[in-house]
């Protein structure tokens, strides 16, 4: 009878896996093709948005209350008609305690020509 030795020799193979992993994995890049004039253009606009709120939201005494502050969505208003951006301006702007209609005028005249996020990002 044969018994079982354990000191028997073994037979292993090198996983080539295995000395890939001992490297340090190189990071894939991920890129998109965007106009990037049109970005440009649509982060000032969102900048100039951003200082103009500021202005309106802005106390007599300086200070300004962050929370009364509205949100303006460009791409939910480039989904709309003029007279519905100017109405949807409205509606935003009715608890603003100073005068609106000179930045929403502005603000209608810089959207006109821009196109949606998702739209760009499809070219």
């Amino acid at each position: 009878m044969a018994s079982s030795n354990s000191s028997a020799a073994r037979v292993t193979f090198l996983d080539v896996d295995r000395q890939e992993e001992k490297s340090p994995k190189k990071l894939g890049k991920l890129t998109v093709k965007y106009n990037r004039k049109e970005l440009q253009r649509r982060i000032k606009l969102e900048e100039w948005i951003d200082t103009q709120i500021q202005d309106l939201y802005q106390t007599k005494d300086g200070l300004r209350n962050e929370d009364a502050e509205p949100e303006i969505d460009i791409d939910d208003l480039l989904d709309l008609s003029t007279e519905e951006q100017e109405c949807k301006l409205q509606e935003i702007f009715q608890e603003c305690s100073r005068p609106t209609e000179e930045f929403t005028v502005e603000l209608l005249e810089r959207l006109k020509g821009l196109r949606k996020i998702s739209s760009m990002m499809r070219k």
